[in-house]
């Protein structure tokens, strides 16, 4: 039997915002970068790694320190145990951040994967419009596998509302009802983990809502066994660009492979 790796690769951007609010962790290393793609990571059977995005809050004080800090929460977590506790997140935020004037409220989203048991089986966990993406190689599509945690979704969820194709909807309902923010009194749902089981050729893309935004999956390249994560990935960089980017932009994405001439 081959055996299978998880192979992974990341890039970040800050397009036009005056501040890189985006921070990834690849690597067992929190980055933020206002452009930086980074080195392709190989994980065999059994081996333990983290990948994750959290974007920060535009809104909120400070937001690039509260994305680097839940990040640097969920990467102490999983150094001891995989499945990561969101309300340690949010405690860790607020141990950090709260009791300073100039960071209290600082706010961030958060999209993660962990591997689990048996092998091809991940824990994906989210909170806010921080998004994973599934690439199915047997149907040749992108979907979402995760539903941003604002108010149009849970009216959506809750049967109030109908979602219509390329219908514009008031700001408001795009609100986020649950993050993570810098202020003790806050607290977060302790959603469980999602539990995805993947095949070789299958991949997962984790990204901030400067992609989706701009471009939903619907448009996405599929990605080809012979296409490097590198190429994909700066590849859908020059799509969001040539559609007028205006966030920061952060993605990891991650294929189940055999270790091939396409490593570079």
């Amino acid at each position: 039997m081959t055996d299978l790796y998880y192979e992974m690769q990341a890039l970040t951007w800050r397009a036009k915002p005056p501040i890189q609010q985006d921070a990834i962790l690849i690597g067992s290393k929190v980055i933020q970068h206002d452009g930086l793609i980074s080195k392709r990571y190989l994980y065999q059977k059994d081996a333990d790694w983290c990948a994750a995005v959290s974007d920060g809050i535009s809104s909120s004080p400070k937001a690039e320190l509260a994305a680097q800090t839940v990040l640097k929460s969920v990467l102490a977590q999983t150094q001891v145990e995989n499945r990561i506790q969101l309300q340690k997140v949010q405690e860790d935020l607020s141990a950090d951040l709260a009791g300073n004037t100039k960071t209290y409220g600082s706010s961030a989203t958060l999209a993660v994967v962990t591997p689990s048991s048996p092998f091809g089986f991940v824990n994906i966990q989210h909170l806010g419009d921080s998004r994973v993406y599934l690439f199915s190689s047997h149907k040749q599509y992108w979907y979402a596998l995760t539903q941003d945690h604002n108010f149009i979704t849970e009216m959506q969820q809750n049967g109030e509302v109908e979602i219509k194709e390329n219908e514009q909807y008031a700001s408001f309902y795009y609100m986020l009802n649950h993050c993570f923010c810098a202020d003790s009194l806050h607290e977060v749902p302790e959603f469980s983990p999602k539990e995805e089981y993947l095949v070789e050729g299958d991949a997962l893309l984790i990204c901030s809502d400067g992609v989706h935004d701009v471009l939903e999956c619907s448009h996405w390249q599929p990605l080809m066994p012979e296409t490097s994560l590198k190429i994909w990935l700066l590849e859908m960089k020059t799509t969001l660009h040539q559609n007028h980017a205006f966030d920061n932009v952060s993605m990891i994405l991650i294929r189940l492979t055999q270790e091939n001439q396409y490593a570079k």
